[in-house]
C-alpha cells in the first residue's frame, strides 16, 4: 500500500479547481436513462463514482458490477428494477456490507422482482423482471439515507401509475439531496407533489433539457477547513459555485463562521477570506443531518483547533464506505485527541483544548475518499508534516485532491511503498 507524505510550507492562496459535483452528476445520468437520452449534460463529474455509473449505463451485459459506488449502486437498483431488465447487480465487498432492503422493499411492492443472491437484504441483487402490481404508494424509513428515496423518485415518471411515497420517520436524513433530485426532475418537466411527509409523482413523459454541473460543495468543505487552519488575512478563490445551490453541503457557508471564515460570491467563484477572530469561544453544537459527509471535516477541525463541539445527525456514518465515527475516533487518538460517539445515535462530541501531537505512524483511511481528505488538514497542524496511508482513494469523488493542493503551499515529498 502506498503512503503519502505531505507537509504545508505556505503560503495559502490561490484558485483550486474544484470536481464537477458527483451528487448532481449521478442524478443527471440516471435521469437521462429514465427520459430516454432527451438531457443534455456538460461539465460532468471526473469522480471514480461517476465514471463507475458511465459504465454501468453502457454496459452490454447481464452482469453489472458498481465496485465501491454506492450512490451508482442504489440509483441502478432502482433503474433495473422498474425498467424490467433480466440482470445482477454486485460491487465490492465493503458494498455487500451496506443495506439496500428498504429500497429492495419498496420496489417489490411496486412490482420488481428482485431477489438476493448471497445475505438477506444486502448486495448482489438479482434483477428477474418488472410486473405492474397497480400499487403506487409506498412507505419508507426517510431517516436512514436519501438516496433510497432520489432512486424511488427518478424512477416515479416511468411508472404505470407513478409513485407516492410516504415519508416516516422524525426526520428525513439529507433532505437538500431530495431538493437536488427534485429540482433536477423539474427541469425535465416532471411535475408533482413535493413535501418532507410525502412526495407524489404521477405517470408522465420527460421533457427536454440541458443542464451544466455545478462544482461539488463536499469538495470545496476541505478548502474552508484549511484555510480556517491559517492566518487572518488568508483567501481563496473557489469556481463554478453557485449563491443558491441545491446542494446539501452548501449549507457549510454558514458553519464555517465558526471558525472566522467569510464567504462572498463574485458571479460563480466564490471568495473565501479568513477575518479576525470572534470573541465567542462557546462550545459548538450542531445538527449535521442534512450534511453528514461533512462530519468527518468538521470532526477533524475541531479536534485541529481545540474547540469543544457536539455534533448530531450522523446515524448514516455507520453504512457509508466505512464506519466513519469509528474510524475517526481510531485515527485520532494517534494525535493525542479523544471523542466519544455513539453510532446508533449519530452522535459525537469533541472535548475542548485537547493538545494534539504530531502522529507517529500514518493515518488510515479504510477505503474511504472521505477519511483522507479530512485528515489532511493535519499538515497545517504538524510541522513535521503527516502520512496518509492508500491516498489514491479521493479518485472517488476528488481525483485531483493531491495535485490542486500542491499548487496551495504543500509539499508532497513522495509516495512509497509499504509491503
Amino acid at each position: 500500500m502506498s503512503v503519502l507524505k505531505l507537509k504545508f510550507r505556505g503560503p495559502f492562496s490561490g484558485s483550486p479547481i474544484l470536481p464537477a459535483s458527483k451528487s448532481e452528476s449521478n442524478r443527471a445520468l440516471i435521469l437521462n436513462l429514465f427520459s430516454g437520452s432527451k438531457l443534455k449534460i456538460s461539465n460532468l463529474s471526473n469522480a471514480r463514482d461517476t465514471q463507475i455509473l458511465l459504465k454501468l449505463i453502457q454496459n452490454d451485459s447481464d452482469l453489472f458490477d458498481a465496485g465501491d459506488a454506492g450512490t451508482s449502486f442504489r440509483f441502478m437498483t432502482s433503474y433495473l428494477a422498474v425498467t424490467g431488465k433480466k440482470a445482477v447487480l454486485t460491487g465490492s465487498h465493503r458494498m455487500k456490507e451496506r443495506p439496500i432492503k428498504l429500497l429492495v422493499d419498496a420496489l417489490r411492492i411496486l412490482g420488481a422482482k428482485i431477489e438476493y443472491l448471497e445475505n438477506e437484504g444486502y448486495p448482489p441483487l438479482k434483477f428477474n423482471g418488472f410486473s405492474s402490481s397497480g400499487i403506487s404508494e409506498i412507505e419508507i424509513d426517510a431517516s436512514i439515507s436519501s438516496q433510497y428515496i432520489s432512486a424511488l423518485m427518478m424512477a416515479g415518471p416511468s411508472l404505470p401509475n407513478g409513485i407516492k411515497i410516504k415519508l416516516l420517520g422524525a426526520v428525513v436524513a439529507s433532505w437538500p439531496y431530495l431538493q437536488l433530485t427534485w429540482n433536477l426532475m423539474e427541469k425535465l418537466g416532471i411535475t408533482g407533489v413535493f413535501t418532507q411527509r410525502e412526495i407524489e409523482i404521477p405517470n408522465q413523459p420527460f421533457s427536454e433539457a440541458n443542464i451544466s454541473i455545478e462544482s461539488d460543495w463536499s469538495a470545496a468543505a476541505y478548502w474552508y477547513a484549511m484555510l480556517a487552519l491559517n492566518d487572518e488575512g488568508s483567501e481563496l478563490i473557489l469556481n463554478n459555485l453557485y449563491d443558491h445551490s441545491f446542494q446539501g453541503d452548501s449549507e457549510i457557508q454558514s458553519v464555517f463562521r465558526n471558525w472566522d471564515i467569510e464567504s462572498r460570491f463574485s458571479g460563480q467563484n466564490l471568495l473565501l477570506n479568513k477575518v479576525p477572530k470572534s470573541r465567542t469561544k462557546l462550545p459548538l453544537q450542531l445538527d449535521l443531518l442534512n450534511i453528514p459527509d461533512q462530519g468527518q471535516t468538521f470532526i477533524a477541525l475541531c479536534a485541529a483547533t481545540g474547540k469543544e463541539a457536539y455534533f448530531t445527525g450522523l446515524q448514516s456514518l455507520a453504512i457509508k464506505e466505512t464506519n466513519r465515527l469509528l474510524a475517526m475516533k481510531t485515527e485520532l487518538k494517534k494525535i493525542g485527541v479523544d471523542i466519544e460517539i455513539d453510532e446508533k445515535e449519530g452522535t459525537c462530541f469533541i472535548p475542548g483544548n485537547q493538545k494534539a501531537s504530531a502522529p507517529i505512524v500514518p493515518f488510515q483511511t479504510y477505503k474511504d475518499h472521505r477519511m483522507a481528505m479530512a485528515l489532511s488538514i493535519f499538515a497545517i497542524v504538524f510541522e513535521e508534516g503527516i502520512e496518509i496511508e492508500d491516498p489514491n482513494v479521493v479518485e472517488k469523488s476528488y481525483p485531483d485532491f493531491w495535485t490542486e493542493i500542491s499548487k496551495s503551499g504543500f509539499e508532497i515529498d513522495q509516495v512509497v511503498a509499504q509491503s
